[in-house]
């Protein structure tokens, strides 16, 4: 009986379909994502043929074969990932209930009514959602998008250069390789949104929520996070030179080969962050809550960790030549083979 926890986790990026896969529990990992797959591929269909009402939890611990006599209607990603409130369901004249999907690919009249109406959507009374649009390779630099509801929508490279989008809820957009430099993302919802290798330098996003997002290889340098929320967001690799992160939540962070050099981080909640190999030369830690975070093999050089708390933290084989460590709260910190500054040597 396999009792591990199997994540998967969905993202398009340069034209194609990625996905991460992390097995929790002391199964064997091939065999728990193995058996997870026949699982839930067994349930779906039956879920899908005996009329089970929605919300109806998929029983995964049942994997005989089952024998399916009717037809197995289509079902969403969306759908099956909890991500619609309700399943578009609709019934037709003689009783039969069919699926209403959406079709894989809008057409290009369907596309370009979309993308006016984005331009258009501050002039025309801002009330419009754009819920669900695809505005993917188009340009809306500029445009005034404050407060719109962009959930959920498509915005795979497009360009956003000095957009606003004040408030704006892009929670589970999709963004890679999208550019949105000198926009405004001040209070921006973008939990959950795929930002892989997008281009955030300059951009304003005090006080946004970021959280769960995923900014692998993404730049934001010079960018404004003050207040920002990023627990569990995934970082690494990301350029965030000169970044300014004071008062930000990166609770449980990736941040993984990420370069903060100079990088403002006074105040920041790094707790159970994820540091590893990390560039954070000359950067400003001054009070920073860093317990039990991973910083082995950091690069901490001429770093400020003033009155920061180090408590559990793992800094082994880390560099902290000429850091800053007045008044820095050590308890049980991993200190073994650093580069330690001379006051502390």
């Amino acid at each position: 009986m396999i009792s591990s926890t199997v994540t998967i986790q969905l993202y398009p990026a340069e034209g194609r379909q990625w996905a991460t896969v992390v097995v929790e529990g002391a199964d064997d990992p091939t065999l728990a994502l193995a058996e997870a797959v026949k699982a839930l591929g067994t349930e779906i269909a039956r879920f899908y043929t005996t009329a089970a009402p929605p919300g109806t939890p998929l029983d995964l611990g049942s994997v005989e074969p089952l024998n399916v006599a009717a037809p197995v209607n289509p079902v969403s990603v969306s759908n099956l990932l909890g991500l619609s409130e309700t399943l578009p369901w609709e019934i037709q004249p003689g009783g039969q209930a069919v699926l209403d999907l959406p079709p894989v690919e809008i057409s290009a009249s369907d596309r370009q009514e979309q993308y006016e109406l984005a331009r258009a959507w501050k002039v025309t009374g801002g009330r419009t959602s754009l819920r669900g649009f695809d505005l993917s390779h188009q340009d809306l630099s500029g445009v005034d998008l404050a407060g719109v509801d962009l959930s959920q929508s498509n915005l795979e490279g497009a360009k956003l250069t000095n957009a606003n989008l004040a408030g704006a809820n892009l929670s589970e957009a999709i963004l890679s390789v999208a550019t949105l430099t000198g926009a405004n993302l001040k209070q921006a919802n973008l939990s959950g949104a795929n930002l892989i290798e997008v281009d955030l330098s300059k951009v304003n996003l005090e006080e946004a929520d970021l959280s769960g997002a995923n900014l692998t290889e993404a730049t934001l340098r010079q960018t404004s996070l003050v207040q920002a929320v990023l627990n569990k967001a995934v970082l690494s690799q990301a350029n965030m030179v000169r970044v300014n992160l004071h008062r930000a939540n990166l609770v449980e962070t990736n941040l993984a080969e990420v370069n903060l050099s100079q990088a403002d981080l006074t105040e920041a909640d790094l707790t159970q962050a994820f540091l590893y190999e990390a560039i954070l030369t000359r950067a400003n830690l001054a009070r920073a809550n860093l317990e039990r975070a991973n910083l082995s093999r950091a690069n901490l050089a001429q770093a400020d960790l003033s009155h920061a708390n180090l408590a559990y933290t793992d800094l082994s084989l880390a560099n902290l030549s000429e850091a800053n460590l007045n008044g820095t709260a050590l308890l049980d910190t991993d200190f073994e083979g650093a580069i330690m500054p001379e006051s502390h040597a």
